[in-house]
């Protein structure tokens, strides 16, 4: 009967041990992939820039979706590209109007609204407000949101204030992979609305189509003019969120 608990015993030990084991070894790839995001993460313009920790970044699907529109384009940085994230630009009612990403570059200011949305995605462009549909169940869930067309359309009109008018500007509105594109009405706009995986392709028909405009002393003196404006105080981001839902 000794024999047969020894036995047991020795049995309970070695099962532990080898839980103990593939837990820690699960354990130590999460951490490995996590560092793989993380350390890029910590040494991007984004975190530079923004100063929002990894975690937070993760945990706010808008920010992220920043980050990752930011990603697709990071290989131009090594062209001279300058990028430019959460600007507060001035309006003329004391209120401001916040593009998400900007990026500088020889073919001009490249401006982004993201929209990290799954689901399906209808609008158009004359639309005051576009839906997502996600499902829920057997039926979906509907949600509105403003016509992010018409949202850039306003960045771009308040970033037109502080520039030459000879400086070009592409509006470009970037989704999630995630979504689909179920209806959309996009006839004769010169604005773009696209998912972020097609970012890339999009910026090099843009650049073989406009060419060299800005050189580099101009890309940086319109980086060193709208940087104060990325760096604006929690009250003007408090008084920026109050007067969108005042607005709503």
């Amino acid at each position: 009967m000794n024999e047969i608990q020894q036995i047991l015993n020795q049995f309970y030990t070695n099962a532990a041990m080898g839980i103990a084991f593939i837990f820690l070894f699960a354990l130590a790839i999460l951490l490995l992939r996590f560092l793989a995001i993380a350390i890029p993460y910590w040494h991007s313009t984004y975190f530079k820039s923004t100063h929002k920790s990894f975690l937070s970044v993760l945990l706010d699907t808008g920010a992220y979706g920043e980050y990752l529109t930011y990603r697709q384009l990071r290989k131009y940085e090594t062209e001279g590209a300058k990028f430019l994230f959460n600007c507060y630009l001035p309006k003329d009612n004391d209120e401001t109007s916040e593009i998400d990403v900007m990026m500088i570059y020889g073919s001009g200011i490249y401006v982004f609204e993201s929209k990290n949305y799954s689901g399906w995605i209808f609008g158009s462009e004359t639309s005051k407000m576009w839906t997502q549909s996600l499902p829920n169940g057997k039926s979906s869930k509907k949600e509105r949101f403003y016509n992010p067309m018409m949202q850039n359309k306003t960045h771009i009109k308040w970033l037109k204030k502080q520039l030459d008018e000879s400086v070009p500007l592409h509006s470009i509105v970037v989704f999630s992979e995630r979504c689909e594109f179920k209806k959309l009405e996009l006839t004769g706009t010169d604005v773009s609305v696209i998912k972020r995986n097609a970012l890339p392709k999009l910026i090099r028909e843009i650049d073989e189509r406009v060419g060299s405009k800005l050189d580099a002393d101009c890309i940086n003196m319109i980086y060193e003019k709208l940087y104060p404006y990325t760096q604006v105080s929690d009250e003007v981001k408090k008084s920026h969120i109050e007067n969108i839902k005042k607005n709503a």
